[in-house]
């Protein structure tokens, strides 16, 4: 799969105005077998910003260029069919969510997510390089993600 270049913005509120009008204001994003996939504008901080504590209860307060660059993978990577969807893994639970969707592009290690809402549809949460790894093998290794009937 060839993926998109990567976009350059000169500041984080040029990356929100796109993210808005590319993402939010396009209806008709949708994955490779047909889910319906819906961006807000409220995520846009969960999905472009980084913690600089390290924490995972530290607020993401600081913009992210390398996630922002990568903003037409998202599109790309969800429309592309040669990538098998894993389950997200819950970790306050302990085991895998069939609800988050998870398209992991190797060897990229560029991974989208999405929530599955009961009646299938889509709700972008977040994107981003891994960087550990570690992780992205268990990503790559985690259960197929199946199609609620």
């Amino acid at each position: 799969m060839g993926l998109p270049e990567l976009r350059k913005f000169t500041n984080e509120e040029e990356c929100k105005k796109y993210y808005i009008e590319h993402y939010c204001n396009n209806t008709e994003i949708k994955t490779f077998d047909g889910i319906c996939v819906r961006f807000y504008e409220e995520t846009f901080e969960h999905a472009f910003y980084v913690r600089t504590r390290k924490s995972w209860k530290a607020p993401k307060d600081k913009y992210s260029t390398e996630r922002g660059e990568r903003i037409d993978w998202i599109k790309s990577v969800l429309e592309d069919p040669s990538i098998i969807p894993r389950k997200g893994y819950d970790s306050a639970k302990k085991n895998y969510d069939n609800s988050r969707r998870v398209t992991f592009l190797a060897p990229n290690n560029y991974v989208v997510v999405i929530y599955i809402n009961a009646k299938g549809e889509g709700k972008f949460v977040t994107a981003y390089l891994v960087d550990n790894q570690d992780t992205a093998n268990k990503i790559a290794s985690s259960p197929v993600w199946e199609k609620s009937a």
